[in-house]
């Protein structure tokens, strides 16, 4: 994700979806940005179904129980700390296995990154307390993937729902639908309708 795709991205989305003109798109915008490998996913994982001033103050805590940020760190650290910075014992749990996985040499994030979307996808998803919108947001934050569209996101289908004038919040499959024609800078329109929900 750069200015350049950025700019792309935006000719694009003004030129088939000329409703984008109303959320200001000259203006700069914060793009949804994450580091690569454990770092990244362990950002993911603390912001799951949380709000975003709650997921950066645990975040803030939890990190600063590490001296690097990285999967060997991450499993010197014991539960009661992580507890008293606020991580819930399922979100322990994921990160620790993430954590493991990537120790004993089963999950390696170099090798995700060679893998096409979908690919990518499928393979962050076999890992327990990663979901689809997990997932996805690694692949669009992370790794830069310029067309990925998280259909399960609360913020997106509101925007969406203020951009087309609908009644109601669209669903998973009429997000799909909607989005069609936005591709291949659905991740451009994402970071988009997210500085405007936000």
């Amino acid at each position: 994700m750069n200015q350049k795709t950025y700019e792309d991205g935006l000719k694009h989305l003004l030129k088939v979806e000329p409703n984008f003109k109303k959320f200001n798109p000259t203006k700069e915008i914060n793009f949804f940005l994450r580091p690569e490998g454990f770092e990244g996913i362990a950002s993911l994982v603390i912001e799951q179904q949380i709000s975003v001033q709650a997921a950066e103050s645990i975040k803030k805590r939890v990190f600063n129980l590490m001296q690097n940020i990285s999967s060997k760190e991450f499993l010197k650290l014991n539960e009661d700390d992580l507890r008293q910075a606020g991580l819930s014992r399922p979100k322990i749990s994921y990160l620790h296995g993430v954590a493991c996985l990537e120790s004993d040499g089963i999950l390696n994030f170099s090798s995700i990154k060679q893998l096409d979307d979908l690919s990518a996808r499928q393979e962050l998803c076999k890992i327990r307390g990663i979901g689809e919108w997990t997932a996805d947001c690694y692949l669009m934050a992370s790794l830069g993937r310029t067309d990925i569209w998280p259909v399960g996101d609360i913020g997106l289908q509101e925007s969406v729902k203020k951009l087309k004038n609908l009644k109601e919040r669209p669903s998973v499959e009429d997000m799909t639908s909607l989005a069609r024609e936005w591709r291949p800078f659905r991740s451009i329109a994402a970071n988009l309708l997210w500085a405007d929900y936000d």
